[in-house]
Order: C-alpha cells, then structure tokens, then sequence
C-alpha cells in the first residue's frame, strides 16, 4: 500500500477536482495501483527497475565541461517558487448520527454547507477528523454503513480514525474502509500483523499527496492514544504514540514533496498542543476528540491549530499561504450550520438527504415501535450512570445477569448513553438501542473472588469506567486511593470471599480490558463475544417480556 498521494505514470502529482480526489483516477484503480507499485513510484521519487537507457556525456573541450557543470550546480541549489492559497474545509466528528432531519442541523444542510465553501474557494479539500462511525442508534443498526454512504454522497475527501470508528470491532470498521469512495489516512493505528496502517487491505493508508493550485499537500490523521483502552479495535491493532508516528509520517511527505502539512485530529486540543510543540514541519491541525470549539486558530511552534466543535454545528473553513515555497498566512472561519440555513442560502444537499431519509425510514420501521412502560422515570443521565447507582444502570445488568445465569454482572457507565433522564411511560425499542449503541455483546467469565474485588476497586472510579452492579453490593470510601476504596462487598448477601469462584456477565468491551479491566482478559469465558447476543438485544428483549418496569436504587453502591 502506497503512503503517497496522486500521480501519473511520469511521477507527477496531478490536479483534483472539488471532492479532493484526481477526476482521472477511479479510487479502487488507485489503490490497487499504489499497493503495486509502491511509495517511491506514485511518490515521483526516482528508482531504478533496469530498464533506464544509458547516457553518455557529450565529449567537448574544457569550456563547455566548465559551463555544464556551472549550469547544473546552478540548477541543482534553485528551489522552485511554489505559491498560493489551499483552503482545508474540514468538518467535526459526528459520532454515527444524522442530527434532527426535520430540523436545520443535519447531516444533509451540513454537507450542502461544506460544498457552498469549498465550491467559493479556489483550491479546496474537504477533511473529516474520525468518530464518525459511531456510537447512535443508527450505528447499532447498520454497523457504520449508514455514514458511509451519507459521505459518500456529500463527496468528503479525506477522514482518519477516531476511538468510536472501532466501537463495532476492527472488522466491521475494515469494511466500511472498504464501502467509502473517500480516502481514510492514519500515521498511528497499526495492524501489527500486517506491518502497515490499519486497513490498507481495504485501502487505509498512512498518508496522501494532493495537488491544489501548484501546491502539494500531504494529509495524514491522528487518533488518541487511549483509543486502545477505550474502544474495541482488536488484538492486532495498537496505537504507538503520538510524537514518533507523526515526525516520521511528516518526514515522509515532506520527502515526497509536500509543500504543506495537515493533520486530520482525533486528539484532544491539549493533545494537539503538545504534538505541534514537540513535531516540527506540522502546518496545520484540524479537528479534535474533546468537542473544543474556538472562533480563532491557535499558532503554536509555527502550526495553526482549527478546532470547531462537535457533531453538525460548524464547519471549518481553514485557509493556508503559500509564498515561494513556505506559509506565510492563515485565515480560519467557523461557519454555523443553523445560521446558514436559517438566512436561507444553504438548503439539504438532495443526494445525502436520499441517504438518510432511507436509513430513518428503515430504522422507524424496526424500532418505532412500544415494547413496553416503565413506571418510573429511567436515568441515564451521565453525572449519574458514570458516578453513582444509576436505576437504569440497575436494570441493565439485571437483565444481563439472568440472561448469563451469572453471579453478578457488572456495565461500565460509559457504554450507557444519551444523557437523558426519560420520563415514565412507553418505552420503544430505539429507547433501548439508544441508550446501549455500541453493538456489544454479552460475554460471561469466571472470576476469582480477589479478582472481583480488584473490578469493584477500579469500578468505584468516576468516569466511563464506573461500574454499574447485580448481584452484588459494596461499600466505598471515595476519599481513598485506588485499591484501598473498598471498604466491604457482598455477593449474593454473603460476604465477598477472595478465594471462592464467581461467574459474571458482562460486555465485550470491559472483558477484553476496556477501560482498563485488564484484570478481565485471562478470565475463563463462558459464553465468549461471538456467542453472546447483543446487549441492546438482552434489555429489549427483558422489557418486552415484562410488559410493565419499575427499575429503582436499591442501595447496591453506598459511600462510607
């Protein structure tokens, strides 16, 4: 798989049209041709395959030797000029939702604005920053795919990982590397049985060249570090750091001729800080994991710095100056999505409206349907389920532990999401899908009584870590460090006992050490990921079978 970008049979890199990508190259061509050829061939770089033709100097007297040589010293220290303005249009990271379609911020009103830009701009390209995939309800229904076509149709150019593109698992996110007509780039997500970038089989690469307007830009992408812990990307797929892939990966387009370096980020803006201060060569940084949004670029060791939200807010429009050769500007605007639409002058672009219309109709026809009441209002708001018993956390891992016919069972805060708290009354299926999005599945084990204790020390720590429990109950004191917070646990009404054996049910993600349960790896599975159901399958199916549900907090998780 090649790590370049765009060129012709004599290694020159060619125009693009307005979605970023050459008119003249079908991108499945593309990739089988660079996979062939390699970096130095598409690259432009000079190589030697033996068929070159033998040259001979001209034979002349010493003048002409003197002038030759004076000639090509001079020719060989010239730079060429190279300027002009290339225009980043870069979108934030939507999490695998379409936004409110009857409403002015969508996935269609969004892509028509991203279009408007880069249409009014000379040499543009249009970029995402990952988390795309996921986590929705639509992503549960249609592992991705859904984003997929939608960017498809709004003609994105470019879009790099981010943690929820693998909340799915690294094989449904290899084939929707494979659906996309867009370019996937990444300098830090590896397939270590591979040796490459994660997905350059379907067609991922570390980095792309484009030429805009006579300038070379080299695009790559950034995922954070912690993606690993956090999402479900695999044993094969590790992330090595920041600083190290990225000054290679610039490295190497600079090599290859880029006149501008931009970088595709799923990191944090304090991330993105840290990596221009410590990587030379970055021009430019867009996006970011945190949702930071600021109407002004950041400069910081000569790279600029756009961050513009989260979901269908804004889109960035970030423009770069080129003069013989260096940057020498910048200009960033935030355009807002709502405001656009409510002046009158964007309209849902009609090709991704198509898309997303058919998807929400498949996904009505499926879900829009009551499968029970609930009594009481259900919590899942994020300042309960990630820091306390949570009543709709309670029913979750009920539901878990009688479909494992467990001990215990235990749901990490964070995989229970919409920050809501939902009144009493009908409870429909996409209530459900909503609430539990990632696409787990039931795993149950066989823990140690003294490995339980360590999940419940690690598991009484606020954040998307925080344990939601079954059939057991503890108490912590939440002054204390970790490993000391414990203050007594029941199992089952009994006294935990370190050297007794209990099964537990819970998902794929924290059995296979998500958000640092690496404690949960080696244990013995009863029923493994590919034979438990999904959990959004369990709880729907619970509800459907009770009828009526009145989930409270019994006391499972008290404080000292």
């Amino acid at each position: 798989m090649s790590d370049s970008g765009a060129n012709d049979e004599n290694g020159r890199t060619e125009d693009v049209d307005d979605s970023g990508r050459s008119p003249s190259i079908d991108r499945r061509k593309f990739i089988a041709t660079t996979a062939a050829v390699g970096v130095a061939g598409v690259a432009g770089c000079n190589s030697s395959d033996g068929d070159e033709e033998e040259t001979t100097e001209p034979s002349g007297d010493d003048t002409d030797d003197s002038t030759e040589t004076e000639m090509t010293e001079e020719e060989t220290t010239s730079e060429p000029s190279v300027s002009g303005e290339v225009t980043i249009v870069h979108d934030t990271h939507v999490h695998g939702s379409y936004g409110d379609l009857e409403g002015q911020v969508n996935v269609a009103t969004y892509f028509q604005l991203m279009n408007q830009i880069a249409d009014g701009a000379e040499n543009s390209i249009k970029v995402g920053s990952g988390d795309d995939l996921a986590s929705s309800v639509l992503s549960a229904q249609f592992d991705g795919k859904h984003i997929t076509d939608a960017f498809n149709a709004g003609g994105l150019a470019f879009d790099t990982f981010g943690n929820h593109d693998f909340d799915m698992g690294p094989d449904v996110t290899r084939d929707r590397i494979a659906d996309s007509e867009f370019q996937w780039v990444s300098a830090n997500v590896r397939d270590t049985e591979a040796g490459d970038v994660f997905g350059a089989e379907q067609g991922a690469s570390r980095y792309e060249l484009v030429e805009l307007g006579g300038v070379t830009v080299g695009l790559t992408g950034i995922i954070n570090v912690a993606a690993p812990t956090i999402t479900s990307m695999g044993e094969t797929t590790e992330v090595p750091g920041l600083d190290d892939p990225v000054s290679e990966t610039v490295s190497d387009m600079q090599d290859d001729g880029a006149d501008l370096v931009v970088v595709m980020s799923h990191v944090a803006a304090e991330n993105a800080r840290e990596l221009a201060e410590n990587v030379d060569g970055i021009d430019a940084i867009v996006g970011d994991h945190a949702a930071t949004f600021s109407e002004e670029a950041e400069v910081v060791n000569d790279t600029v710095l756009s961050f513009v939200g989260d979901e269908y807010e804004y889109v960035g429009e970030l423009t770069l100056t080129v003069e013989d050769g260096e940057r020498t500007d910048h200009s960033l605007t935030a355009h807002e999505t709502a405001s656009a639409v409510e002046s009158g002058d964007v309209e849902p672009h009609p090709e991704v409206q198509e898309v997303a219309q058919g998807y929400e109709e498949q996904l009505s026809e499926q879900l829009d349907t009551v499968i029970g009441e609930t009594t009481v209002p259900l919590d899942a708001r994020e300042s309960v389920v990630r820091e306390e018993e949570a009543n709709i956390g309670n029913y979750i891992t009920d539901a878990l532990r009688a479909r494992g016919d467990t001990d215990v069972a235990i749901q990490n805060g964070g995989g229970i999401r919409t920050d809501t708290r939902y009144p009493e009354g009908d409870v429909t299926k996409r209530l459900v899908y909503s609430l539990l999005p990632f696409g787990n599945n039931l795993v149950t084990v066989e823990v140690s009584g003294e490995t339980l204790l360590e999940v419940l020390e690690l598991g009484s720590m606020s954040g998307g870590g925080f344990l939601q429990i079954s059939g057991m109950s503890y108490t912590y004191d939440p002054e204390a460090d970790q490993g000391d917070r414990i203050v007594e646990a029941q199992v089952g009404g009994e006294a935990l006992d370190p050297e007794a054996t209990y099964t537990m049910a819970t998902n794929n993600f924290t059995a296979t050490g998500g958000d640092g349960y690496t404690m949960l790896q080696d244990a013995t599975r009863i029923i493994d990921a590919n034979e438990g159901e999904l959990l959004s399958v369990i709880v729907a199916n619970s509800v459907e079978a009770e009828g009526t549900i009145s989930p409270e907090v019994e006391g499972r998780i008290t404080t000292e």
